[in-house]
């Protein structure tokens, strides 16, 4: 085989390998643990938009909760996990508008280190879930489950702290209660933002 063919197969393994690692940094970053407020109506969408002193005091509403529960998960993770200061400090709030008609606030959505849903769930070395992951570690090396650790997480010594779902679960009628003042064609629609419904 000649230099340049050995040269191009080098090339193209490493290409496979870097789109591999860039995938999966997407899905890492992309995993989605996210409120949404959805509006039943377009027109009373476009009705909201025209109050400008109602939408900025809704944004406000729902940016206060959302710093709130960020303060209140923090504190779990504290008084769960203890020492874990470098899950409690990656916890982030994020607010995401909807800039078809104006920039009212429609997702509410939650990042924080991947540990956390380790921890969350009882999984660790030796003890993954039923289906098998792939993820970038802090080093940005390219992890994958072992197989051999298929469905054994939240036994053996690795009991499951349920430190997110709980929080946001207490919090979620004071959100409720705000959406219902602000809109009646509005509500929460929380199915992605429960760390126990994914697998």
């Amino acid at each position: 085989m000649g230099y340049y063919k050995k040269l191009s197969i080098e090339r193209g393994s490493s290409r496979q390998l870097s789109n591999q690692l860039r995938k999966a940094r997407r899905t890492m970053n992309n995993l989605p643990f996210e409120l949404s407020l959805d509006s039943i109506n377009e027109i009373d969408k476009y009705q909201r938009a025209q109050d400008k002193e109602s939408l900025n005091k809704f944004n406000q509403d729902v940016k206060d909760w959302s710093e709130k529960a960020k303060q209140a998960l923090r504190t779990s993770i504290k008084s769960m996990v203890r020492r874990d200061v470098y899950l409690s400090d990656s916890l982030k709030a994020n607010l995401y508008y909807d800039t078809k008609y104006s920039k009212e606030a429609n997702r509410i959505g939650f990042s924080f280190a991947r540990e956390g849903i380790y921890i969350h769930k009882g999984a660790g070395r030796g003890q993954g879930g039923i289906i098998g992951g792939r993820w970038i570690d802090k080093h940005g090396s390219l992890k994958e489950r072992a197989a051999e650790s298929a469905g054994l997480q939240g036994t053996g010594n690795r009991k499951p702290l349920r430190w997110f779902d709980p929080v946001i679960e207490g919090r979620l009628p004071q959100l409720a209660d705000l959406v219902a003042d602000y809109s009646a064609t509005m509500q929460i629609n929380a199915t992605n933002i429960y760390i126990d419904d994914r697998a």
